[in-house]
């Protein structure tokens, strides 16, 4: 993302996210969020009681991270000194399962979180290493 990108396209992606603010999102594909957490503003945390979170918030920088019932976890948060929108995300294995297994459900989690939620295509992003 260049700079004058980066200040349309990462409102866009929390809003779209969190659905401008009513985090009202139960699912992204067939996969069930269990919780989510927004720190931007105003900061928004679906498993505390008040529904605000414990961690500090930020207008300029928001933070987005969402735990699914399959024990995934994925986080958004756009560069504070990079034209970049960042991501990390996880999924644990379960005991037993072999590891090519485990490696394709993390991939096709992985895929429909990032296709749903970041919408690529749609607003020009770039994966990395491309």
């Amino acid at each position: 993302l260049n700079a004058a990108a980066a200040s349309t396209v990462v409102p866009e992606i929390m809003n779209h996210i969190t659905e401008n603010g009513s985090f009202g999102r139960t699912h992204v594909g067939d996969y069930e969020i269990a919780s989510i957490r927004y720190l931007g503003e105003p900061g928004y945390d679906s498993t505390s009681a008040d529904k605000k979170p414990t961690l500090p918030t930020s207008a300029s920088s928001p933070m987005v991270t969402i735990r699914f019932t399959n024990g995934g976890v994925a986080q958004f948060r756009a560069s504070g000194t990079e034209p970049k929108f960042k991501y990390y995300m996880e999924l644990p294995g379960a005991p037993g399962v072999d590891r090519k297994t485990v490696e394709q459900d993390c991939k096709t989690w992985s895929e429909t979180v990032l296709q749903e939620l970041l919408r690529p295509d749609e607003l020009g992003l770039q994966r990395p290493g491309l």
